[in-house]
C-alpha cells in the first residue's frame, strides 16, 4: 500500500483541482416527453427472436441508491416462482425468459432520468399474442402499485445482496479500481465500496 500510494502520489499530485463541483442536468426534467416515445414500434430482427420490450423513462434515482427502490421492482417483476408474471406467461405458452430491471450507471440512469426496462422473450405462439403479454405486465405493475412496498421482501433482498457481497469471488484488480473509480463519482464517502451492491435503508415512500 505504501507503494501504490507514492505513485498514486507521484502521477496525479500535480492535476490542478478546479473546484468546480460535479456537473448535474436534473434541471433537464421529462427528456422523453414527445409523442414519439408514446407508440409502440415493431422492429425486424437479423436472428430469429421474439422479444417484446417495454420502457418507462422515471425521475432520476441514483440519490437513493441506499435504498435501491428500482431493484426491488425488478426482483418482483423478474421473479419465476409461482404468481410470476413468467410464471403466468409460461403456461400460456407465450414466453421463455423476462428481464426487468435497471443497471443503475451511465445511460440508464443519471441525474436527468432513471431508466426502467421490461423484456420478455417471447414464442412463436406469444408473438401472435403480444397486446395480450404486454396487458399482463401492466397489470402486474397495477397490482404491485396497489398493494405497496412490503418489508419482507424488501429485507430479503437486503439478505441476499448482503450474502453476494461478503463471499464474492476476487475480481480482477484493474477492473476493481475502475469500479471504484466510478463509485467515487456517485456515492458518499463511506459507501464507496458498497454502495452499488448493498441495501442499506428500507423507505416504503420512495
Amino acid at each position: 500500500l505504501d507503494t501504490l500510494e507514492k505513485w498514486v502520489t507521484e502521477i496525479f499530485s500535480e492535476i490542478p483541482n478546479n473546484g468546480l463541483p460535479k456537473p448535474s442536468f436534473g434541471h433537464l426534467t421529462q427528456p422523453f416527453d414527445t409523442p414519439e416515445f408514446h407508440k409502440l414500434y415493431r422492429v425486424v430482427p437479423i436472428r430469429k427472436v421474439h422479444s417484446l420490450s417495454i420502457t418507462w423513462a422515471l425521475p432520476p434515482q441514483e440519490q437513493y441508491y441506499r435504498v435501491k427502490p428500482l431493484h426491488y421492482i425488478s426482483w418482483l417483476v423478474g421473479h419465476e416462482g409461482k404468481g410470476s408474471v413468467l410464471s403466468f406467461l409460461r403456461k400460456k405458452f407465450w414466453a421463455l425468459a423476462l428481464y426487468g430491471g435497471n443497471g443503475e450507471t451511465g445511460f440508464e440512469q443519471n441525474s436527468t432520468y432513471s431508466i426502467f426496462s421490461i423484456s420478455v422473450t417471447l414464442t412463436d405462439e406469444g408473438y401472435k399474442h403480444f397486446y395480450e403479454v404486454a396487458h399482463v405486465v401492466f397489470q402486474y405493475l397495477k397490482m404491485l402499485q396497489k398493494r405497496g412496498p412490503d418489508k419482507r421482501i424488501w429485507e430479503e433482498i437486503q439478505k441476499i445482496e448482503a450474502n453476494e457481497f461478503h463471499y464474492q469471488e476476487q475480481t480482477d484488480p484493474v477492473d476493481y479500481v475502475e469500479s471504484l473509480c466510478e463509485n467515487m463519482q456517485l456515492f458518499q464517502k463511506e459507501d464507496f465500496l458498497t454502495g452499488d451492491q448493498l441495501l442499506f435503508e428500507y423507505k416504503p415512500e420512495v
